[in-house]
């Protein structure tokens, strides 16, 4: 589960986020959808823990997050493989199969490195990397941007059975054709600043 509690968010005076609340629960699914500019990425974001609000509280059930944003922060001179395993935690039980397991899944050598992955691939490789953590609250910013429609598909079929595992899903997308593959509640944004009520 998580719960944004009254955010509210400021860059450079221009006020992004105000007075937000979401909760999703375990086994729920939420996507955030409205003009590009408007301020969705940065409330992911601050769902995440990356970016801190002005005011307002974020409550995580569980510390394990996966997350997939558009910058991919890939590492440059590692191969997929080890750029995965870079975010397995420490503890994680045969984490090469795992990480193999991922990369299979989305279609990725474990031997290439990021220069020679297209956009595509790229955002194959954040996926593989968010989900391969296994973790109980997933955080996905356009996860089907750059991917063809044989992996949209194979991803909004990831997406729905983590969802039915009982884990939390926050996804942004402009694509709301394939969100009808996941049992998910969509959240129109239209005001600037984002203001969303409980």
């Amino acid at each position: 589960m998580i719960i944004l509690e009254n955010i509210t968010k400021s860059i450079n005076e221009n006020m992004i986020v105000k007075h937000c609340t979401l909760k999703i629960g375990a086994g729920e699914a939420v996507c955030l959808c409205g003009p590009s500019g408007i301020g969705k990425t940065t409330l992911l974001e601050i769902a995440a823990g990356l970016t801190e609000p002005d005011t307002g509280n974020v409550h995580h059930e569980s510390d394990k997050l996966g997350c997939a944003f558009q910058d991919d922060a890939l590492v440059p001179w590692l191969n997929a493989l080890d750029n995965l395993l870079l975010v397995m935690p420490p503890k994680t039980d045969n984490p090469k199969k795992i990480a193999n397991l991922w990369l299979e899944r989305f279609g990725l050598s474990p031997d290439i490195k990021p220069p020679k992955m297209s956009g595509g691939m790229r955002r194959r490789m954040g996926l593989a990397r968010a989900f391969a953590v296994d973790p109980d609250i997933l955080l996905l910013d356009e996860p089907f941007a750059f991917l063809d429609e044989r992996w949209q598909d194979a991803t909004a079929h990831c997406m729905e059975k983590h969802r039915k595992d009982g884990n939390a899903l926050l996804l942004v997308s402009h694509q709301k054709q394939f969100l009808n593959k996941i049992n998910c509640r969509i959240v129109n944004i239209k005001e600037d600043p984002i203001h969303i009520k409980p």
